[in-house]
C-alpha cells in the first residue's frame, strides 16, 4: 500500500502535465492523435500544422481523415523504446487490474502517459495509479473495496489483464 498522499499528487502531476499539451505535443508522447471530425475546426489546417511542426523535427508523420476522424500518426512503427515502453506497461498492468476486479471495481483506463497510468472504476468515484518504471501501484481502485452494492460488468481492461471468468 503505498501513501494515498504520494497516489494523488502523483495523479493530479500526469493530469496537469497532459492537459498542458497540444496536439503535437500528444503525437510526440503518444505517437498519434485522434479527434472526432466534429471536434476540429478546419482539418485540412489541422493536418497541415501537424506536418509542419513534423517537419521541423525531422519526423515522419502521416495524417488523414475520414467522415468521423481526424488522425495523425508517427510512421515507422514501434521504436525500440516504444516496444519496452508496451511491454512495462503491460506487466504493470496485469498485476495491477486483477486488484481493481477482486475488489469489485469496474476499472477503465483515464490517462497513460509513458510509464504512467491513471484507471477509473466505472461505478464509483475510486482511482488507481501505476507506474512501471518505479513499479508502484495504488490508489482506492487498487487497494480498496468498490461501495457499490451491485455485481460488477467485466470491462475491457478487466478482460484483456484479468480473464473472462466470473467476478468473486
Amino acid at each position: 500500500m503505498h501513501d494515498p498522499v504520494d497516489i494523488r499528487r502523483r495523479i493530479d502531476r500526469l493530469a496537469a502535465r497532459v492537459d498542458r499539451r497540444d496536439d503535437y505535443g500528444r503525437l510526440l508522447a503518444r505517437g498519434d492523435v485522434v479527434h472526432r471530425i466534429d471536434d476540429v475546426e478546419d482539418v485540412d489546417a489541422w493536418r497541415a500544422e501537424i506536418k509542419r511542426q513534423a517537419r521541423a523535427d525531422r519526423i515522419k508523420v502521416r495524417t488523414g481523415a475520414n467522415e468521423h476522424i481526424a488522425f495523425a500518426y508517427i510512421a515507422g512503427g514501434l521504436t525500440a523504446e516504444r516496444a519496452s515502453e508496451a511491454r512495462r506497461y503491460t506487466d504493470i498492468m496485469q498485476r495491477a487490474v486483477p486488484l481493481a476486479v477482486l475488489n469489485q471495481h469496474e476499472p477503465s483506463p483515464l490517462v497513460r502517459d509513458g510509464d504512467e497510468v491513471v484507471c477509473k472504476c466505472d461505478r464509483c468515484s475510486a482511482l488507481g495509479y501505476a507506474n512501471a518504471e518505479e513499479d508502484i501501484i495504488g490508489g482506492e481502485l487498487f487497494e480498496d473495496d468498490c461501495p457499490n452494492e451491485e455485481d460488477p460488468r467485466m470491462t475491457n481492461l478487466g478482460l484483456m489483464y484479468f480473464g473472462r471468468g466470473p467476478v468473486a
